[in-house]
């Protein structure tokens, strides 16, 4: 009996020793796996932050233009403001052009109408001119 319990014992310190190294070897392997998951989120970190970088540059190029626009479209509004004004002004300059015209030929043609009456009431108070035949 004393050989059956000192061979289970010897069979238990086996597992027992067996079990031990099984553990080391399992905890090596997990600390390496610690270290290479580590290595990479490193590296993943690494190319966030690059990634947050770009996607920075890329918010102020998009802010710039979003300004850009803005000036391009207060200028736009600016300029057609002053298009309005230059219509505006050309349409005044053709309507007065058009009064004055009409005004100045309207003396022009009273002082012709004036002329022709003139003729016409001196032709009336003349003699007819003798013809000889």
């Amino acid at each position: 009996m004393d050989a059956r319990i000192a061979a289970a014992i010897a069979r238990l310190d086996a597992f027992e020793v067996r079990a031990e190294e099984r553990e080391q070897r399992l905890l090596t392997m997990f600390a390496e796996r610690d270290k290479r998951l580590d290595e990479r989120d490193k590296r993943l970190d690494e190319r966030f932050n690059e990634r947050d970088k770009r996607l920075d540059e890329r918010d102020k190029r998009l802010e710039l233009l979003y300004q850009q626009a803005a000036a391009a479209a207060q200028s736009a509004s600016t300029l057609k403001a002053h298009m309005w004004l230059a219509t505006s002004t050309v349409v005044l300059a053709v309507v007065g052009t058009v009064v004055g015209a009409y005004y100045a030929t309207q003396s022009s043609h009273l002082g012709m109408a004036q002329a022709v009456i003139s003729a016409f009431q001196q032709g009336q108070q003349t003699q007819a001119p003798f013809i000889r035949q």
